[in-house]
């Protein structure tokens, strides 16, 4: 039975007294403890405490997978080195051995009050409990403070989550305080009383949040992909934690959900590692080449037991061997190819695209490889966000704008954006985004990205705003040191990056600048903006974005197309068709601004769908790429 002043998890904890040095023999200890740990506490001789301590803690790991855990340094994860991690002061400590200023520090730290409202207190226990739990060749002395430290932030953590977090704080920061500490700190004062609810509450906190924010197929929500990083280092450790004590963290379903999105999370990444998505102040701090991320993601494959010939597992296999200085051909793989022509089949669960009308959010990705190109469309909200990364290259970040005018007047919109198609094989990816204003018009913007060529449709469109002009205007922000250039002769727009030269095509405008339009396409200010009027009823905007380097320094030309119904001439707010062509790249893109049954023609397409991107091939045929219902 506990006496008031005993400390044990679930109690308040008195600092002022605790600082002085009688904490030791005030702790309460389960039954289970053994009797020379628990009199060394009662005797306060920390010295002797701290070799039975030690010893108690070694007996309960798999030391082998402690040492793998401290050798691969998993505790940095995601980040590269202690001068990028959020507790630099602390790793900077550990990695450089200066043991007797780390104690003083811990020391220090104790007279704070509050701390658990500060975010740098979280990782700064994580390392020092890692630490602690690794076993570090210290003297007593040296060693106390910092073990009280962490003893003490873990019964004022018990406490803390005793009350309902805040809302404001990130899905990161929730799993790391709810879950990760929790588990972790719980394995490291395991004899103490209260600790067993204390790490039944992470684990069952990291199971939770795991169900809660990915849906059925893994996919992450799209409120957790700016911290996807964090978020998955976090869940990657606390599973090796598991492992390394021999409990199993993530079973049944969660065990699956943790392959599926890891998976997810390798269909993020460009050329360098970064994951789109990720907060781009963090993104920066990624490794160019390997990074810890990369190594994360390995690591936490490895422990979620993620298939090794499944191309998300091959994929980081490739990243790895390339960064460390091999060639591309020395890699060896049974599932491996650097493009989809390469496989001899290729089935829909080869595909790495992604698409969550949960999440709100789509992955438009060509392939596994690091030169992959990837779109990836955010829109869970009024605004949506689109980043592009073209042979891995990024080269779009940001809101993807909209700004839409009705005689004059801006409409205005607070409802997020839906999917309402989304379709992938294995000639593209294409999803097709929705909104309803009330009492206005109706807004549809559309991506398709090929998976067998260098191009990329963007479209904006909108329709039922009756009698009334529409003015519209979208705007592309591009990535810090993407060059952009309009051409002197034509409309079109050049982007420009060391590895990547993206030509930009706006099909509704006249292709030479000598035929005047009420509309304009130019680069400034980090963007590209299109901006397009209607006279009336609807408004079709599409751009056509190749990259291909074949055909770079080829000549373009696009026209608009006439459409005809039953041989009438439609007029262009009741469909609109377009052609782009580009050495053998010849594009048909046709849209049908109002609801009809009757079949349309427009250049050899001939056609009842709401939309169409086509291609003609060598011979003349017209071949649906997309084809949409309305």
């Amino acid at each position: 039975m506990m006496s008031d002043d005993a400390v044990a998890f679930g109690r308040e904890v008195n600092l002022v007294s605790e600082v002085e040095g009688a904490m030791l023999p005030q702790l309460s200890w389960l039954d289970s403890t053994p009797d020379d740990l628990r009199q060394f506490a009662q005797a306060g001789r920390f010295d002797k405490f701290w070799r039975a301590w030690s010893k108690r803690i070694a007996a309960r790991a798999d030391r082998r997978l402690l040492r793998k855990r401290v050798a691969a340094r998993g505790g940095l994860w995601p980040w590269n080195s202690s001068r990028e991690h959020p507790a630099k002061t602390v790793w900077s400590l550990i990695e450089n051995e200066n043991w007797p200023r780390l104690s003083r520090w811990a020391k220090q730290q104790l007279t704070v009050d509050d701390a658990w409202k500060t975010e740098s207190t979280e990782l700064e226990v994580l390392a020092l409990a890692a630490w602690l739990w690794s076993g570090p060749r210290v003297d007593a002395a040296t060693v106390w403070p910092v073990w009280q430290f962490v003893l003490v932030r873990a019964l004022e953590l018990a406490a803390y989550l005793a009350k309902p977090l805040t809302c404001d704080v990130t899905p990161d920061r929730r799993l790391l305080v709810t879950g990760e500490l929790p588990w972790l700190l719980g394995q490291l004062f395991g004899d103490i009383k209260g600790v067993t609810e204390f790490k039944q509450l992470g684990q069952q906190s990291l199971r939770n949040e795991l169900i809660e924010l990915t849906d059925g197929d893994g996919t992450p929500a799209a409120c957790l992909l700016p911290v996807l990083p964090q978020w998955l280092a976090s869940l990657a450790r606390s599973v090796e934690v598991g492992a390394i004590v021999g409990e199993s963290l993530l079973e049944g379903e969660a065990r699956f959900r943790f392959e599926d999105v890891l998976s997810k999370a390798v269909s993020l990444l460009d050329r360098d590692g970064r994951m789109l998505g990720a907060d781009s102040a963090a993104a920066k701090k990624s490794n160019h080449e390997l990074g810890s991320q990369i190594a994360m993601l390995l690591h936490a494959a490895e422990l979620a037991g993620l298939d090794e010939l499944s191309l998300a597992s091959e994929a980081l296999r490739f990243r790895q061997h390339v960064a460390s200085g091999r060639t591309k051909e020395s890699f060896r793989s049974e599932t491996f190819s650097e493009s989809p022509e390469e496989r001899l089949i290729v089935t829909d669960t080869d595909i790495p695209a992604t698409q969550s009308d949960w999440a709100s959010w789509a992955c438009l990705r060509n392939w596994w490889h690091a030169t992959a190109n990837t779109a990836l469309v955010r829109h869970d909200g009024p605004v949506v966000h689109l980043q592009l990364s073209l042979l891995g290259v990024p080269v779009v970040d940001g809101e993807w704008g909209l700004r839409v005018r009705l005689d004059g007047q801006p409409v205005e919109w607070t409802a997020n954006w839906t999917c309402s198609c989304w379709s992938s094989d294995t000639d593209m990816d294409y999803i097709e985004l929705q909104l309803d204003v009330p009492g206005g018009p109706m807004l549809c913007r559309q991506i398709m990205l090929s998976r067998k060529d260098q191009f990329l449709v963007l479209a904006d469109s909108v329709s039922k705003a009756g009698r009334r002009r529409i003015d519209l205007e979208t705007t592309l922000p591009l990535r810090r040191g993407v060059r952009a250039k309009a051409d002197n002769t034509t409309r079109e727009a050049r982007l420009t990056l060391p590895d990547v030269k993206v030509r930009c095509f706006p099909l509704a405008l006249p292709d030479d600048r000598l035929h005047s339009t009420v509309g304009e396409f130019d680069a400034a200010l980090g963007e590209l903006r299109l901006a397009q009027a209607s006279s009336s009823e609807s408004l079709y905007a599409p751009i056509v974005l190749d990259w291909s380097p074949e055909r770079a320094s080829l000549d373009a030309q696009w026209r608009t197309l006439t459409v005809t119904e039953e041989s009438r001439k439609l007029a262009p707010w009741e469909a609109a068709g377009h052609r782009l062509r580009l050495g053998q790249l010849h594009l048909v893109v046709y849209r049908s601004l109002q609801v009809t049954d009757e079949f349309r023609s427009v250049l050899g397409l001939y056609t009842d769908k709401e939309s169409v991107i086509a291609r003609f091939d060598d011979r003349g045929y017209v071949l649906p790429i997309v084809s949409v219902d309305a």
